[in-house]
């Protein structure tokens, strides 16, 4: 038996950080507006002879055989996969192979939205079935773990899902509003750029350190935090309304206020390739996730995407062929099942 699981990458258009537990909980509830592209987690798990479970990360080119469950790892390269294993074992012995499309360290969620592919897999050769929901806190538990700081939602729930989401976070959890206009969905597609800076970033630090200012009562942290998830709150409003010509001023309003809450969100290779983007026609852009390397997204007319794409060549970044995507997390069972979401 054989099971391949591929989960949507995203970017994060406003409002991240504020899905951060218990931070959403302290500011009276976070909103974030996030969508599903092109870049795909996939894992492939298969069963073999013998004992034991191999490990093997394309994109990382690690591997690891592991004669036993205690020999799978919980750090390292393969740690969050190990984690992951560990939590739900096999009950045969099997080969798992994951791959990341998107550039390591990229700030879109890819480590998520593969740990959200994994455990589905896992739970489908073991014969269990889980919700979406469920699947999204178990991710985040074992990701918190692995991390060691707390874990925001919103790259488990994109992968899951897929499409444009509208995600609110609150007492009870979080609620998904999804943008389902087509013209909307094309209109957005149209004009955003997705780009990868060059420089690697771990977004768990900086995310930690904005929570920790929150927490300590700095003025400016709180004010920021709670005014990010505010423009959040706009955006949603003016995407669901068909307003798509206030998503460039936005983006630039939740960068403005991003890039100013903690130190190293913003680099001076990210200011040079936005500067030069923006001189070349772009109307905004943000660093995906918490910021300090990793992808770009820019917002930019269609008849202006040429030029904005050379521009971000020349200043040492890279363009990335990406869509959205309306579908979340789709599974295929060899030899004779077709592709179905979960």
């Amino acid at each position: 038996m054989e099971i391949t699981v591929s989960s949507p990458n995203r970017v994060d258009l406003a409002g991240g950080t504020t899905d951060l537990y218990p931070l959403f909980l302290l500011m009276g509830g976070g909103c974030v507006v996030n969508v599903a592209i092109s870049l795909v987690s996939r894992v492939i798990v298969r069963e073999r002879r013998g004992k034991g479970t191999f490990l093997r990360s394309e994109d990382l080119d690690a591997e690891i055989e592991a004669a036993s469950l205690s020999d799978v790892p919980l750090d390292g390269p393969l740690g969050l996969v190990g984690r992951a294993v560990r939590a739900f074992p096999p009950e045969r012995a099997v080969e798992i192979i994951t791959r990341n499309d998107a550039p390591p360290g990229s700030g879109l969620g890819a480590s998520s939205a593969l740990l959200v592919s994994l455990l589905t897999a896992l739970l489908r050769i073991r014969n269990e079935q889980r919700d979406r929901r469920s699947i999204i806190n178990l991710a985040t538990n074992l990701e918190t773990a692995a991390i060691g700081v707390p874990a925001g939602q919103q790259d488990y729930i994109a992968a899951a899902y897929g499409g444009i989401s509208i995600l609110n976070f609150g007492h009870t959890g979080f609620q998904r509003q999804p943008v389902e206009d087509a013209d909307i969905v094309k209109s957005l597609g149209e004009r955003i750029i997705v780009s990868y800076t060059g420089e690697g970033r771990f977004s768990g630090m900086n995310n930690w350190d904005m929570l920790k200012g929150f927490i300590d009562g700095r003025d400016q942290v709180r004010e920021k935090l709670i005014e990010i998830r505010d423009v959040a709150v706009l955006m949603a409003s003016a995407l669901l309304q068909g307003r798509i010509e206030e998503v460039p001023v936005l983006m630039s309003r939740e960068w403005e206020l991003r890039r100013s809450v903690a130190d190293g969100i913003e680099t001076p290779r990210i200011k040079s390739i936005m500067d030069r983007a923006r001189n070349s026609g772009a109307l905004a852009g943000k660093i995906c996730g918490a910021g300090g390397g990793g992808c770009m997204v820019t917002f930019a007319q269609p008849e202006n995407h040429a030029r904005v794409k050379e521009a971000i060549t020349e200043a040492g970044g890279v363009a990335l062929p990406v869509t959205i995507v309306t579908g979340g997390t789709r599974v295929v069972c060899s030899p004779d099942q077709e592709g179905l979401p979960i």
